[in-house]
């Protein structure tokens, strides 16, 4: 007996956006190189960044020591993609203030966006020595530590994020006050803590912080797509699957949220309608690797083999070390009887992660049915020394041990199998039957 596996997307902690700095106007400041900086804000909140970007100029122009000027226009030049003008005036906003906070800030967000990560946690460590209760820029470094590994260090920022951005004091403020009641930065915290949460098992934490991530903003799409795993890991597929429609309704061009609803109708056995949901998953994201993995794994139940390997070699070429696309791959192979191929590929999966004891016992079937009992049955052993419940590698080590005449031992493994999982009996009696028949046969 083969398997595959089925994944669901946790959508990783994110970063907030870049902050606007507002200019506080100071006795040597020219009152017209503030009205041009004014005015420069204003057209960037209304998204005419070229504009804005002019009269930033003209502001420097009147005032090259307007450091707040020099950090927005970085900041408008960021919006156009220049992202190395944007870092010479936040730079130079830093030489001309040391301690301009929104300048080191979002120079570490453009660092960030850019794979620099040790850049970037130099700077959100200088803007939270300049201002200890600059929430944003706890969220993202708490990112850049989720990143690394550090959950303790990143639930530390996370809750140093919520504590001070419930405080409407201590928020940045990009100068332009809208009436709204929700506090996106604040549903950013919460989300990237209940991530961690999350990933350490402690779904009850997770779950409460995904709540105030959705009270502190309802538009926040993200957070619907990770509170449907919670849901999902409870039993509560009909919660599950109202969020993942929320968050389409939010969100339509959220891979992710499509490639989880996948997973709930999957779960459901409408498989047209799973097909469909990967479908636009791959559509949005091509290098969505869990919505490839799942329409692979998909296929490969209805029998299409060549439409399942095609998935598993585009996860394989976007992600060589994801042992799941190797393992999958491999039970592809498996099905379509390539056994050489099959074997290539649970080995590689194998080494990406040595504990894998269904990757073992897949592996031994298919050494099997390549004529390889020995090899087989030293797979399986493996299987079962690394996972002492792994229920099919009991399965299919007594199969190997009805081929080789040993019955007593072949039955104690079957008996084995079925007190670990009773609901394989059915498919252990077909297996067994066909294994016996087979023998019956040979001889």
């Amino acid at each position: 007996m083969l398997s595959h596996q089925i994944v669901i997307t946790v959508v990783a902690p994110a970063a907030l956006a870049l902050v606007f700095s507002v200019c506080v106007v100071q006795a040597q400041s020219p009152r017209a190189a503030d009205d041009h900086h004014k005015r420069g804000l204003a057209l960037r909140h209304q998204g005419e960044f070229d504009r804005a970007i002019a009269e930033f100029d003209k502001a420097i122009e009147l005032n090259p020591r307007l450091a707040d000027a020099w950090c927005n226009r970085g900041i408008s030049y960021s919006s156009i993609g220049d992202t190395d003008r944007a870092i010479a005036d936040l730079s130079q906003a830093i030489a001309l203030d040391p301690r301009h906070g929104m300048a080191h800030y979002n120079r570490g967000v453009i660092f960030q966006s850019r794979g620099e990560a040790d850049k970037a946690m130099a700077d959100f460590n200088r803007a939270i020595e300049i201002n200890h209760r600059f929430a944003d820029a706890y969220t993202n470094r708490g990112k850049i530590r989720y990143d690394r590994g550090e959950q303790d260090g990143a639930l530390a920022d996370y809750d140093k994020a919520i504590k001070y951005g419930a405080d409407p004091s201590a928020r940045a403020s990009s100068g332009i006050y809208l009436v709204s009641a929700s506090n996106p930065g604040l549903a950013m915290a919460y989300n990237n803590r209940g991530v961690v949460y999350r990933d350490k098992g402690d779904m009850k934490r997770a779950l409460a912080d995904f709540n105030r991530a959705i009270e502190a903003d309802p538009r926040f799409a993200r957070v619907y797509i990770n509170r449907s795993t919670v849901l999902l890991h409870a039993g509560d597929a009909r919660g599950a699957m109202a969020d993942l429609d929320r968050a389409l309704m939010l969100d339509p061009q959220s891979s992710d949220a499509w490639n989880n609803r996948g997973v709930i109708r999957f779960g459901a056995g409408d498989t047209d309608a799973a097909l469909a949901d990967f479908d636009r998953a791959i559509e949005l994201d091509p290098r969505n690797i869990e919505a490839r993995l799942n329409r692979g794994s998909l296929q490969n139940d209805k029998g299409r083999l060549e439409e399942a390997i095609a998935d598993f070699d585009q996860a394989i070429l976007h992600a060589p070390r994801d042992k799941r696309a190797w393992f999958n791959r491999g039970t592809a192979r498996s099905s379509k009887g390539d056994y050489a191929g099959a074997i290539s590929d649970y080995t590689r999966s194998i080494e990406l992660d040595p504990r894998q004891a269904n990757a073992y016992s897949n592996r031994g079937n298919a050494r099997r049915a390549s004529g390889d009992l020995a090899g087989a049955m030293n797979d399986y052993n493996q299987a079962i020394s690394i996972d002492p419940r792994c229920a099919l590698a009991f399965l299919n080590r007594g199969i190997g041990y009805l081929q080789q005449g040993r019955e007593a031992e072949a039955q104690r493994d079957f008996d084995q199998c079925l007190r670990i999982d009773p609901t394989l009996k059915s498919e252990l009696e077909a297996l067994v039957g066909e294994a016996r028949r087979r023998l019956r046969g040979s001889r």
